[in-house]
């Protein structure tokens, strides 16, 4: 049934400014006129009228960074983002065992705790594991996901000991003095020993709880998501979702690096193209070059103000090596499959533009200029750098929300001047950038409309403000998660902007954001998600 949407406001994102008094949506879910309402009843005589009761419209959110099957978190993990305590994440860990009755067959699964906001100012390490249970392995994962701290069961069945070396790329904690491991382990070289043991024994069942986790997503708007790193046991999962109709936004996913992502691509080539098959394609391959700025491990080029342990020269480290990156870019640009690479320090930037060029460089491939590769993250990139980004038609998606949650650590971290300047949208604009903004989920919910808050007024937890030259406008901001993530993904043609033809996806808010005042972007809220016009969401 041909609908026409009226009684709102409709910002096609065209230009700033744009809007229009009514949408007719086509019985397809495309958009088959926007404009006058007058206009709209002469095109759509017979349309069902819709009343959208004074709502703003913008097109449908994207999410341009994220990890959709991480969403599961939400619904299988433990939640220690509250605990300000090695005694909460003891206590919460225990309740959620006993709630579930989980044994030593089992495995709890916790997730969200930050040193940073912990009393004791670190991580916890197997003793405070053990104090919940020495029988049931545990495994506490760091609110970036790049750091993960295992009780001593967990260690055993993952046979990390003192003889076992630091993988490339990561690292295990060691009991002072000693090799023995005392449970923490640093980036997903070294945590992925520890879920090789931890994922078979959650007995995951993704159907079952696929609509709690999408609406996670719906709930703010978001009708086109990524999966940013799926390994080859969720591609399958992922595809089975597909093929059921369980999927209602589109997922994009991309197989990760140290996967088979030849033989994922092979074995699920009906996906591996622009075109969506229930809802999910694939969309080009993952690596990532270093770790997190808030814990420390992001690859800088001068050293952190304050290192681990009081060092003063401490710059952390790359996770792959030039000649594995390149073989790997290369790989995706000699196949014709974007690239996204995460990247937060300045010194794993410059390893992505080094690297990136070489394989455009030495590849034959006619199409590798229009690959649209993505630096993610892009905590500490510099002016230069993303002026290199613009020469080699490189995208940045921009973890924007590190600006509220992290901006004081990254100060103490950093420095005023390194440390005001993370998350710099306001150079990535200058360069002619059509810049994203994302919220890494499941580090963070995807309140994409809080991400452009935080572009748009750079103000820390603590009120501290970060480098206004830095700032965009509510326009720019609210492009970057409209038409930009169309961009990024290679799909404005049908979606990003509310233009006749295109996917009638759309996020109903419940006051306009170009008429509030910038630091009450926030406030704005999501009324309802419509994807390919029917209504999916409604708070």
């Amino acid at each position: 049934m041909t609908k026409l949407l009226h009684n709102a406001t409709f910002y096609s994102m065209t230009a700033e400014g744009d809007c229009a008094e009514a949408l007719v949506v086509a019985d397809d879910g495309t958009i088959s006129f926007i404009g006058s309402l007058e206009d709209a009843r002469t095109a759509a005589p017979d349309a069902e009228a819709v009343d959208l009761e004074g709502a703003t419209v913008l097109p449908g959110f994207i999410d341009p960074h994220g990890h959709f099957t991480g969403a599961m978190q939400y619904a299988l993990y433990a939640d220690l983002s509250a605990c300000a305590s090695f005694a909460d994440i003891e206590q919460r860990m225990r309740e959620f065992m006993e709630a579930r009755r989980i044994g030593p067959d089992g495995v709890v699964m916790a997730t969200g705790y930050d040193q940073n906001a912990l009393a004791e100012g670190r991580h916890p390490d197997k003793s405070v594991l053990d104090a919940v249970s020495t029988d049931v392995p545990l495994i506490a994962i760091h609110a970036s996901n790049h750091m993960a701290v295992a009780n001593s069961a967990l260690l055993k069945l993952a046979g990390i000991d003192a003889s076992t070396p630091d993988p490339e790329g990561g690292r295990f904690g060691r009991v002072e003095g000693t090799n023995e491991p005392d449970g923490y382990a640093e980036e997903p070289a070294a945590i992925n020993r520890l879920f090789v043991v931890t994922q078979p024994r959650m007995n995951l069942d993704l159907a079952s709880i696929a609509d709690d986790m999408q609406l996670v997503y719906l709930e703010h708007g978001i009708t086109t998501c990524q999966d940013g790193a799926t390994p080859a046991s969720m591609a399958d999962e992922l595809c089975k979702l597909a093929d059921s109709g369980k999927l209602k936004l589109d997922v994009v996913a991309y197989p990760m690096h140290g996967e088979d992502v030849d033989a994922m691509l092979e074995r699920h080539a009906d996906f591996d193209s622009p075109n969506y098959r229930g809802h999910l394609r694939f969309g080009g391959l993952k690596m990532f070059l270093d770790g997190s700025p808030q814990g420390l491990t992001a690859w800088m080029t001068e050293p952190y103000v304050r290192g681990p342990e009081g060092e003063d020269d401490w710059v952390a480290y790359g996770t792959m090596t030039d000649e594995d990156a390149l073989a790997f870019a290369r790989k995706a640009v000699d196949s014709s499959h974007q690239l996204l690479c995460h990247a937060n320090g300045d010194a794993a930037s410059d390893q992505l533009l080094r690297v990136y060029a070489a394989a455009v460089e030495a590849s034959d491939n006619p199409r590798k200029h229009e690959l649209r590769p993505v630096m993610i993250h892009c905590q500490t990139a510099r002016a230069d750098q993303y002026e290199r980004m613009a020469e080699l038609g490189m995208i940045p998606s921009i973890f924007s929300s590190h600006i509220w949650y992290w901006g004081d650590i990254h100060l103490r971290n950093f420095g005023p001047e390194r440390g005001g300047r993370i998350s710099a949208c306001g150079d990535a604009a200058r360069c002619g950038l059509p810049f994203t903004l994302h919220t890494d989920t499941p580090v963070l919910r995807p309140n994409l409309l809080e991400a452009a808050w935080c572009a748009v007024n750079r103000v820390t937890k603590k009120g501290a403000q970060l480098d206004e030259d830095q700032k965009v406008t509510v326009y720019e901001a609210l492009c970057a998660i409209t038409k930009n993530g169309a961009y990024q993904y290679g799909e404005e043609a049908r979606k990003g902007t509310l233009e006749v033809g295109k996917l009638a996806d759309l996020a109903i808010l419940d006051r306009d954001p170009f008429r509030e005042e910038p630091e009450n972007l926030r406030e704005v809220r999501v009324a309802a998600t419509i994807k390919e016009g029917n209504e999916v969401y409604r708070g």
